[in-house]
């Protein structure tokens, strides 16, 4: 077969490496354009790009994917089939580029969790199991027939980072799979999602991150968990905002309004919450570097009360 990638982050580069150990033929990888970053706006290229060239894989790069000249493109590589991972919405001029169309790896277990952040919004529902899915492309929103699902168990503690990463070191392998059963019967239409199951999974903006300590301690752990590494959750605090990075389950009682810290009996910084309490593990105050919640805490030299969530930012 001869094959396009599409992608663009690290998850999409992990999978093109496990891709390209495959019998199939990779013409192309197509990614975004070479990004200006860091104090010095350098140029940097996107992860796929990095691994594609030291792969040896012809790169296109792709700032317009509406363009007809970059459908006219794929057209012109007499493709047989485009494999995505986390790229952007495709128009069909270019899904109908290749003879056989497009597959694409989704993080979840499909129909559920469609949309920009199905990882992210399965942890945040406190799931215990999410997954992958490889399906075929079509006009919708993730809405092709099923190639193949796999389950991943979901740690209490495991973040959306470290849930991506273990989807990505298995994900070249099941787009590998996908492609061969294509190879070996070309007409496979994929099984039909149930659109009665399906939920969605928007974008994580900034802003959804602010902490609500009135809410159980259940949920914020999730949501933390969910919003990192991006875009983090964050508490108000002395005027400004202290991101929370990591938290556990707490067994240890203790006593305060919503919001209010308190050190523990085993010495672990706990944060009272509406249904007991959880620990903070690791915080980053504004402008300065992550640090272990109880370094951050001793630096306080609070001598009353400290509580998250007021005075109110500026």
């Amino acid at each position: 077969m001869k094959i396009a990638f599409l992608g663009t982050p690290g998850i999409a580069a992990t999978c093109l490496e496990s891709l390209a150990k495959g019998s199939h033929e990779i013409i192309a990888v197509v990614t975004h354009p070479d990004k200006a970053m860091g104090r010095g706006m350098k140029f940097h290229p996107t992860p796929v790009k990095e691994t594609a060239l030291r792969l040896g894989i012809p790169v296109l790069e792709c700032p317009d994917a509406k363009d007809p000249a970059f459908a006219a493109a794929l057209r012109a590589l007499e493709l047989d089939l485009l494999v995505i991972v986390a790229f952007v919405v495709l128009p069909n001029a270019v899904l109908d580029s290749a003879r056989l169309g497009a597959i694409n790896l989704h993080g979840s277990l499909l129909p559920r969790w469609r949309g920009a952040a199905p990882v992210q919004r399965s942890v945040e529902a406190g799931e215990p199991v999410t997954g992958g899915t490889v399906f075929r492309l079509d006009s919708g929103v993730d809405t092709g027939g099923i190639l193949l699902q796999e389950r991943l168990e979901v740690g209490e503690d495991e973040t959306s980072g470290e849930v991506l990463m273990r989807l990505a070191s298995q994900g070249g392998e099941w787009l590998l799979r996908a492609v061969d059963m294509l190879a070996e019967n070309p007409d496979n239409p994929g099984i039909p999602q149930d659109k009665a199951l399906a939920t969605r999974a928007p974008k994580l903006f900034p802003e959804e991150g602010e902490l609500d300590w009135t809410l159980p301690a259940g949920k914020l752990h999730d949501k933390i968990r969910a919003f990192h590494p991006a875009p983090g959750c964050w508490s108000r605090f002395e005027g400004l905002r202290l991101k929370v990075w990591r938290t556990r389950h707490l067994t240890e009682s203790v006593t305060g309004e919503p919001g209010t810290i308190s050190r523990t009996a085993g010495g672990k910084v706990a944060i009272a919450c509406t249904d007991g309490a959880l620990e903070l593990v690791e915080v980053q105050p504004e402008g300065k570097k992550r640090l272990d919640a109880v370094a951050w805490f001793n630096g306080l030299h609070a001598e009353g009360a400290v509580r998250l969530g007021a005075p109110q930012l500026p």
